[in-house]
């Protein structure tokens, strides 16, 4: 079932052709009410840097960003979805990827139960269920 447009989860779509540098500043801009001191150049910095640790690519065109910084007073969820994929290549297995569905989890380092993104992430199980989470009613 797909998430409710009243949640507390927004969804972006983005028609342009996307790069890296356009996603991490639609990433600052949506993120940046709440995390003041959020660039795109402090987004690039702490993905790079969780990308360093483990693969973010979990499949089926989507990709699993983690935004986590004493920074972030409370945990967020961001979707992005593009119309046109974008070539990400991963830090950690140097292998290219197309990805038009991004999750973006900006994780208070003091949200020990993950609350605000385990509905988000019960939903990445498989193909359809990631489809339907980026299809909002």
């Amino acid at each position: 079932m797909p998430l409710k447009k009243s949640s507390d989860v927004p969804l972006v779509s983005l028609e342009d052709p996307v790069n890296q540098k356009r996603l991490f500043e639609l990433i600052a801009k949506v993120l940046q009410p709440d995390i003041p001191d959020l660039t795109p150049a402090s987004v690039k910095k702490i993905v790079t840097e969780r990308e360093r640790e483990g693969e973010t690519y979990i499949g089926y065109g989507t990709a699993i960003l983690h935004l986590i910084s004493e920074k972030i007073a409370q945990t967020m969820v961001l979707l992005v979805k593009t119309d046109s994929p974008l070539n990400w290549r991963s830090d950690y297995s140097g292998e290219v990827h197309q990805i038009d569905k991004f999750v973006v989890l900006a994780i208070s380092p003091h949200d020990q139960n993950g609350e605000r993104f385990r509905p988000v992430m019960q939903k990445l199980a498989d193909e359809d269920s990631i489809n339907q989470l980026f299809e909002m009613e």
